[in-house]
């Protein structure tokens, strides 16, 4: 992984998140299976897979650090959706939450050292779990947000 820049910050962020995710996928069992997510850049409505987590473009906040103009602080926000088959249970988004929140725990000082992005006072928060239909399917679906500091 290679340190973030300012200008190619949005890019560089999702470019480092995707690799940790595809190298740490979550999963679930079910019923006897066991089923791994399947990492979207956008929840896939023709033949979808699931279950899925998407990660979003971040979201980059700057603050001006001094009245004149000069210098500056980036704040980068990243959101994770999850999405599983309800049959399967809430557990299923849970456990795929649970999963990513720690392999983003265990990675934090490589963000830091790699990346040069330092985890924001509130890194992360989750969302309820909720139904969503699409089509003739019912998905129970959830959340993530992600925040980091460029140092």
């Amino acid at each position: 992984m290679a340190v973030v820049a300012p200008l190619t910050l949005k890019p560089d962020v999702f470019e480092a998140i995707e690799a940790l995710i595809l190298a740490n996928k979550p999963t679930y069992v079910y019923d006897g299976t066991t089923f791994t997510y399947t990492l979207k850049a956008a929840y896939s409505r023709e033949n979808p897979d699931f279950p899925q987590v998407v990660l979003n473009e971040s979201l980059v906040k700057i603050v001006l650090l001094n009245l004149d103009g000069s210098g500056e602080d980036y704040g980068v926000e990243i959101q994770l959706d999850f999405y599983a088959k309800e049959r399967h249970g809430q557990k299923a988004i849970g456990s795929g939450q649970s999963q990513i929140a720690n392999t983003f725990i265990g990675n934090l000082s490589a963000f830091n050292t790699d990346n040069g992005l330092i985890p924001d006072e509130d890194f992360w928060d989750d969302t309820n779990i909720s139904p969503f239909s699409d089509g003739n399917q019912v998905l129970n679906t959830a959340s993530s947000l992600i925040k980091f500091k460029l140092k």
